[in-house]
């Protein structure tokens, strides 16, 4: 852990200097002043409303981790995988590493669940695939239904991430051959070995062995799951007075919220609003409402959704205490 520590401090220094310089060079080159203006012009009630809106979505996603918990015999319901999303992205957003301190206190957390560790990580790597593939897969209808004049770099990033799908779900075709080494294993290795290999197995057979319709569902919902959060961009657009139709927000959300995906930086943080910028200015859409936009949907999608992972983190911590203090 120790020999860790310095290289986890350099990423983490890395990432808030990406996300401190893009951001200074945005302050020197864009008014303040007009973004301040841009952003007065959206009301308190429409901030709730998109608020609300991207609630929905997160509501979606996390029945969906339940399923995929479910299908390994992990009992989790909606609410549950509610509060450990948010969470995620409380701590994310909170404490120093970002996105992948997020994702290892949501590792813990679906670990801790399940009872086992390959629970949690199954259960991570399939709602993450399925959410790429659905972001992915929105974000290049969306771009065909555009017909605006649309920068060929923001296509790339839908098709490589389409591909970086494809090649993930690739072995799942080979998923016989998986368990059958999973059991030569298991047979043949040390008994602190194939006690872990068969606990793994387990929940890879669960995973692997899905019904088709289930597949289906999971699909399904993770590209219903698409549409609130792009109500939520629209709605924040037209606070702000952008003509950006459904069509174009959809693909600009994709790319956005592929890119702020990767551990570049804090949160997204820079590199949300330098995309934005890039993105819209084809559209006519002038820097400083693009950067009015960007500072919206960051503080809507990012810290109020945190904030709300924070009061339910703190009444997980708070509540069994004062049970406990009552029922000694």
């Amino acid at each position: 852990m120790t020999n860790r520590a310095p290289g986890r401090f350099v990423v983490t220094i890395a990432r808030v200097l990406v996300a401190a310089v893009v951001l200074s060079y945005l302050v020197t080159r864009i008014d303040l002043a007009s973004v301040w203006d841009s952003m007065r012009v959206a009301s308190p009630a429409v901030l709730v409303e998109a608020f609300v809106v991207w609630m929905i979505g997160w509501w979606i996603v996390s029945y969906r981790l339940g399923l995929l918990m479910q299908a390994q015999g992990v009992r989790m319901g909606t609410f549950e995988a509610l509060e450990i999303n948010l969470a995620t992205l409380f701590y994310g957003f909170l404490l120093p590493g970002g996105n992948l301190t997020g994702l290892a206190i949501r590792f813990y957390r679906l670990s801790r669940a399940g009872g086992r560790y390959a629970s949690g990580l199954l259960a991570m790597a399939g709602d993450r695939v399925a959410a790429t593939a659905a972001v992915s897969a929105v974000g290049l209808t969306c771009w065909t239904l555009d017909p605006g004049d649309k920068p060929a770099a923001a296509l790339a990033v839908l098709a490589v991430s389409a591909g970086m799908v494809l090649a993930t779900i690739a072995p799942f075709a080979a998923s016989e051959q998986l368990r059958r080494l999973a059991r030569m294993l298991r047979t043949c290795g040390p008994e602190w070995i194939s006690g872990r290999l068969r606990r793994a197995g387990q929940a890879f057979d669960a995973i692997a062995r899905l019904p088709a319709h289930t597949i289906v569902l999971l699909l399904s919902l993770s590209c219903l799951a698409q549409i609130p959060g792009i109500v939520a961009f629209t709605i924040l657009a037209r606070a702000l007075g952008m003509s950006l139709s459904f069509a174009t927000l959809g693909w600009v959300r994709s790319v956005v919220l592929l890119v702020t995906s990767l551990p570049i930086s804090i949160s997204g943080l820079g590199v949300r609003e330098g995309l934005l910028l890039l993105l819209l200015r084809p559209y006519g859409i002038a820097d400083h409402d693009a950067l009015a936009f960007s500072l919206l949907v960051f503080a809507v999608t990012i810290v109020a959704a945190g904030l709300v992972g924070g009061i339910l983190e703190a009444f997980r911590w708070l509540v069994p205490r004062a049970s406990a203090r009552q029922n000694p």
